[in-house]
């Protein structure tokens, strides 16, 4: 059996090459005539908006484009994908139907405060994304009378999102209820640069981003809300619910993986097989980048969720063992093996990057991570509540204000230490390589020896 398992994995991988290969030889649109054209259109919503504070950033499919140029109103009929600027109000949604104007242009790169530089063209293209125009005049036509069933599904979702996150906006005030939508439902705009570098700097930026810690919080709370019902249904109702709550938070590359792996492991539940979550991971990677080739170059999302959990499927276990005088109470052992195991995997990465590494991240980590179950149950229950009763809302708003109120003191208090970041001069990402390869021969030569321990152990 094990030479088929190699051939369906031999046959992955080369798929997944094959469509990166492919992909790095793709052309944009060519929409020449059009660039740095002053341009009129009409267009549908593709994604849900984001919304920061000082506006509003939509992707739209242009459907209609006219401009001065009679060579532009030619070339867009490919109704391209354009990201707009445009004021916060009035506040549009995924599916509305608009009409805007502005100068259309190609987006660049850019460099960061140390020197690095970030390929925005390329995370942009990787969604198919090659235009923009940076101060669009937008206004609403009417709602995207074409009701597919995923455009039905995923627009009542972002609906049911809106809504949860104005429930909290009501009864817990900023940046409170900033902090509470990220943990929940992935909505971080609205916490501000300042709070978001903050969190970056104690290194607890993971729990406002919908990292895989919160969809395994959200994952494990759908299974024991369905232990009730019947093994089968149970599985099959989890899974749908884990995919639903996926769509409802964005899809971002880190949702998709986590949730793809969760339901791997509620597939191999259901069909009573042994779940490999190296296997999961790896498997849920191929797909995703066979879906979307250009996110293994250009998603820095995926590079670095990816990277995360194969550090603690790895080294989480050992640095655990190692850790026996550290207590299991609520959890801290393995908060603190976690810890460890995905800054060691993700470090190389991120100084590569960003040239800013948080050397207290461990600290605040034991700190705040495992009140944060408790803070998404009691943020959850104050946004979900809010649809039927304010008042009744106000009783759970109270006691998820004092944990994220201790969260946000723990994120402001540490991001004051001196020196709680590191900042790294840029170097090669020959070094990264050098770093990951040898770590993998480090891993393989562990893993052979314990194999030929445990054959001679049994001999």
């Amino acid at each position: 059996m094990k030479w088929k398992a190699y051939i369906f994995w031999i046959i992955f991988v080369a798929i997944a090459a094959t469509r990166v290969f492919f992909s790095l030889y793709e052309n944009p649109p060519d929409m020449s005539a059009c660039v740095k054209e002053i341009v009129r259109g009409e267009g549908i919503i593709e994604s849900e908006p984001t919304r920061t504070e000082t506006g509003q950033v939509l992707v739209v499919r242009a459907e209609k484009l006219v401009a001065n140029s009679e060579d532009c109103v030619a070339e867009a009929r490919e109704a391209p994908l354009i990201r707009m600027k445009s004021k916060l109000y009035p506040k549009f949604s995924f599916g509305e139907r608009v009409s805007f104007s502005g100068k259309l242009g190609e987006p660049f790169n850019f460099v960061s405060n140390s020197g690095r530089a970030f390929d925005f063209r390329g995370y942009l293209a990787k969604d198919d994304i090659y235009f923009e125009i940076k101060s669009a005049a937008v206004s609403a036509i009417s709602y995207d009378q074409n009701k597919t069933i995923s455009g039905f599904i995923t627009s009542n979702l972002y609906k049911l999102k809106r809504g949860f996150v104005n429930n909290l906006e009501s009864v817990l005030g900023e940046p409170h209820s900033a902090l509470a939508a990220g943990l929940v439902v992935g909505e971080k705009s609205a916490l501000g640069k300042d709070l978001i570098n903050d969190f970056r700097i104690v290194g607890l930026i993971h729990i406002v981003v919908l990292s895989g810690f919160n969809i395994t919080i959200v994952a494990d709370a759908i299974r024991k809300m369905l232990m009730f019902l019947p093994r089968v249904w149970g599985i099959v109702l989890g899974g749908i619910g884990i995919g639903l709550f996926g769509i409802l938070v964005g899809g971002g590359s880190t949702v998709v993986r986590s949730c793809f792996m969760a339901g791997i492991a509620l597939s191999a539940d259901l069909i009573r097989r042994d779940y490999s979550v190296t296997r999961a991971l790896i498997f849920a990677g191929l797909i995703m980048i066979i879906q979307n080739p250009k996110i293994l170059l250009h998603d820095p999302s995926f590079q670095l969720s990816f990277l995360a959990t194969l550090g603690l499927i790895i080294l989480a276990t050992p640095i655990e063992k190692k850790l026996s005088f550290v207590t299991e109470k609520l959890g801290m052992r393995g908060i603190l093996a976690a810890t460890f195991a995905t800054q060691i995997f993700v470090s190389p990465y991120i100084l590569y990057m960003m040239g800013q590494l948080s050397v207290i991240s461990v600290f605040a980590n034991i700190l705040v991570l495992p009140l944060i179950p408790f803070t998404m149950l009691f943020v959850f229950l104050t946004g979900a509540v809010g649809f039927v009763s304010h008042s009744a809302s106000a009783l759970f708003a109270w006691v998820s204000h004092i944990l994220l109120s201790y969260e946000l003191l723990i994120v402001e208090s540490f991001s004051q230490i001196p020196h709680a970041a590191v900042n790294v001069p840029i170097f090669s990402f020959f070094w990264v390589i050098v770093f990951y390869s040898v770590l993998a021969v480090v891993f393989t030569f562990a893993h052979f020896r314990n194999s030929f321990l445990q054959r001679s152990n049994s001999g």
